[in-house]
C-alpha cells in the first residue's frame, strides 16, 4: 500500500480536493466505500466507483467539461488583462520618468512593455490550466482500469478531513493519491 500526499492539496480547502485509490477487488472496494460513508460525513454522492474497462473513467474524474473551460478562459482573459494593466503602468512610468530614449520613443515603449504583459499574463494561465497533479490522479486511475483493479474517486466538500479519509481508504488499498480538482 503506498499513499501519495499532494503538497499542492495540503495549500487548499478541502472542498477543492480529490482522492482516488485503487482495490484489487469489488469488494474490497465497496467495504472501503462503507466504512468512509459510516465513519465520515463523506456523502454516497461524492464517491464514485471505477470499474476495469470503464472507458468513461475521464468523465468521471473530471466531471464538467463546460465549466472547466469557463474556468480556463476566465483565468486567460483576467491574467492577460492583468499583463495589459501592468504592461501600461511599466510603459507609462519609462515614458514619464525613463531614460531619454524610452521618452523620445512613447509609441515604441508602449509596444515593448505592453506585448510581454499580455505575452505573459496569458502564459502563466496556461501553466495554472495544465494541472500536473491531476495528470497523475487520472494516470493512476487509467492504470487501474488497464489492470482489472477498482479506483473509488471522492470528490471533498468543504470542512471535511482529507488526511482521515485517505487514512481510511489507505487501510485497504493498494494505491491513494490525492489531487485539487
Amino acid at each position: 500500500m503506498s499513499t501519495h500526499q499532494n503538497d499542492r492539496s495540503k495549500l487548499t480547502s478541502a472542498k477543492h480536493i480529490q482522492i482516488a485509490s485503487i482495490f484489487s477487488s469489488k469488494e474490497t472496494a465497496d467495504d472501503a466505500i462503507d466504512e468512509v460513508v459510516k465513519s465520515t460525513d463523506v456523502g454516497q454522492q461524492q464517491i464514485t466507483l471505477v470499474q476495469p474497462g470503464d472507458t468513461e473513467f475521464n468523465r468521471k474524474l473530471e466531471g464538467d467539461s463546460k465549466a472547466l473551460g469557463k474556468m480556463m478562459w476566465y483565468s486567460h482573459l483576467i491574467l492577460g488583462a492583468s499583463g495589459l494593466v501592468v504592461g501600461l503602468i511599466i510603459a507609462y512610468l519609462l515614458v514619464a520618468y525613463g531614460p531619454a530614449l524610452t521618452q523620445q520613443n512613447p509609441t515604441a515603449t508602449y509596444i515593448a512593455m505592453v506585448s510581454p504583459g499580455i505575452f505573459t499574463g496569458v502564459f502563466v494561465a496556461g501553466l495554472l490550466s495544465l494541472r500536473p497533479d491531476r495528470t497523475q490522479i487520472i494516470d493512476v486511475v487509467r492504470q487501474a482500469v488497464k489492470r482489472s483493479q477498482y479506483a473509488v474517486v471522492v470528490n471533498l466538500r468543504k470542512d471535511q478531513s482529507v488526511s482521515r479519509i485517505s487514512e481510511l481508504f489507505s487501510r485497504n488499498s493498494n494505491k491513494v493519491v490525492e489531487s485539487i480538482q
